[in-house]
């Protein structure tokens, strides 16, 4: 299997060439893909060392382009004012195109490793809210990326049948069943209303608890599984917070903590020393009452992922109003499981937009829109694509109006359309009698450029395992798709003699079988066909 060459290894070719011209070894300098038309890579290297050197950079590039050498690299020029650009060989390019198939991008980084990946886990007090499926989706994909590294990884829906929120359900549905009289209530709507109806007699004699249970286990079934199932999402694992307390794992945990010292008592609650751990302040883990917070729960959960579950590394997708709880989290993980590995990714809130205004909601007010409404209007897969065109640290807006459209308007339509062209070209090729080829010799310009694009998915993935940031592929798909677009118009393959259709049809084949991978990736069913208006 051929090596496809990555910025890391032109950036040690520069240090190499740097270090035999200046004598010079570290230097720190930046590597990334050349813009269109300028070869594969660019490196700042020449303003980099103009400084420390008193050279100008134009000088320094000129000087380290003379002393790099690789069969593969066809040239190396200085680009504006002080880059260094390199370009890669023709033959280079379409030798890589032999290694485009079901295990491109595979790696074996995550073998015997063994990663939980958490994410939407709402408390079960009603359907799954449209603004969790940001979570759904972002968490979903970042388990698949990391499946695709080696990871044995368990996907888990953490959720809480018992608590404040779960109380405030019961006195909702209490309330809508004529039960009882309260000034507000948290929940409305007709979910509401109905589990009222089904359950008014049975609340009249159960106990809080009863109540909780009936109520969660309910919701659960006939709102939430669904949904997530919906959104094609599968989880291996659904935890229930409440089995800390009844396997004694919050006990645990406390007496650990008062064995390091960072437990005492104050006006009547247990304390959590943090600040002893570099926390801005301590927080409480018992109160007064007697009942857990969240982060004694958290804890106590956290640190049973990491001992007596055996996972190397826990990957925690929520929302943005969860940032003040993750240093104090990390802290005392920290403290209690040196060796734990711990990401929580936090992402911002969603709009939903129609008519070009946004859609207002409360689930309080009971006028809130599910997952599953929108999955219906738009598909799972639109729906998916579009949640995850925005970085997890930026405001998303969710353009209802363009989700709907099945045009090329519509960013997923684009892209599928063009692996639909390439299954077009390939059966018009078997019509005619065209033989697939081998190889790709002499490729145009407009070809080099969908390979180039094409090769940096395996170093795009493993800069998502670093930082999570699993936008970037839905933008990196609609590149692709547009430089596959480019190439459709500027040939007519089937027209060609046969010998040159064969090497064409290669690359076609190619380029399915990497979108094929693609797809896989953010959990896409691709399309063989599309109706006329779509086209």
């Amino acid at each position: 299997m051929s090596c496809i060459m990555t910025r890391a290894e032109i950036k040690r070719l520069i240090m190499t060439a740097v270090e035999a011209v200046y004598g010079l070894k570290d230097v720190e300098f930046d590597v990334d893909y050349a813009p269109a038309g300028l070869g594969d890579f660019a490196a700042n290297i020449g303003f980099k060392l103009a400084k420390p050197l008193g050279k100008s950079p134009k000088e320094i590039v000129e000087n380290i382009c003379r002393h790099m050498n690789d069969m593969r690299i066809s040239g190396v020029e200085l680009a504006g004012s002080g880059y260094l650009n390199v370009t890669l060989t023709a033959e280079y390019h379409s030798g890589q195109l032999a290694d485009i198939g079901p295990g491109f991008g595979k790696t074996t980084e995550g073998k015997g490793k063994k990663v939980q990946v958490e994410f939407i886990s709402a408390n079960p007090t009603g359907p799954t809210t449209f603004g969790n499926a940001r979570g759904g989706f972002i968490g979903d994909t970042i388990s698949r990326v990391l499946g695709r590294a080696g990871y044995e990884v368990v996907r888990e829906y953490y959720f809480n049948d018992g608590g404040t929120q779960i109380r405030k359900l019961v006195e909702s549905v209490k309330v809508a069943a004529g039960l009882i009289e309260i000034e507000e209530v948290q929940y409305r709507g007709a979910y509401i209303d109905e589990l009222a109806l089904e359950f008014g007699e049975q609340l009249k004699t159960a106990s809080d608890d009863e109540a909780a249970k009936a109520l969660t286990s309910t919701i659960l079934g006939r709102y939430i599984h669904p949904e997530v199932a919906s959104m094609n999402i599968s989880f291996d694992v659904w935890f229930n917070e409440r089995s800390l307390a009844e396997d004694g794992k919050v006990e645990q945990v406390i007496a650990e903590l008062k064995k390091k010292d960072l437990i005492y008592e104050q006006d009547g609650a247990t304390w959590l020393a943090s600040s002893r751990l570099g926390d801005e302040r301590d927080r409480v883990l018992v109160k007064s009452t007697g009942d857990l917070t969240y982060l004694a729960n958290d804890i106590a959960y956290h640190a049973d992922i990491f001992t007596a579950r055996g996972f190397d590394w826990a990957i925690k997708d929520w929302g943005a109003d969860h940032a003040g709880q993750v240093p104090s989290l990390k802290l005392v993980i920290g403290a209690l499981v040196p060796k734990a590995k711990l990401d929580v990714v936090l992402h911002q809130f969603v709009r939903l937009i129609q008519g070009g205004k946004e859609v207002k909601m409360s689930k309080r007010a009971g006028n809130f829109v599910t997952v599953e409404e929108v999955i219906e209007q738009v598909g799972s897969d639109v729906a998916r694509f579009f949640f995850l065109m925005r970085s997890n640290d930026s405001q998303l807006d969710f353009d209802l109006d363009l989700a709907r459209e099945q045009s090329q308007k519509n960013p997923l339509w684009y892209l599928m359309y063009a692996y639909v062209r390439a299954g077009s070209i390939l059966k018009q090729a078997e019509e005619k009698g065209l033989v697939i080829g081998e190889q790709l010799t002499d490729p145009t310009e407009v070809e080099l450029s969908l390979i180039r694009v094409m090769l940096r998915l395996p170093e795009l993935l493993a800069d998502i395992r670093a930082d999570f940031g699993v936008h970037r592929l839905t933008f990196y798909g609609l590149e692709v798709a547009k430089l596959f677009h480019d190439y459709y118009e500027a040939e007519r393959i089937i027209a060609l003699p046969a010998d040159r259709a064969a090497e064409k049809l290669y690359l076609i084949t190619a380029y399915r079988a990497f979108m094929e991978v693609y797809f896989d990736l953010l959990g896409l069913t691709p399309l063989q066909e599309m109706s006329r208006d779509q086209d």
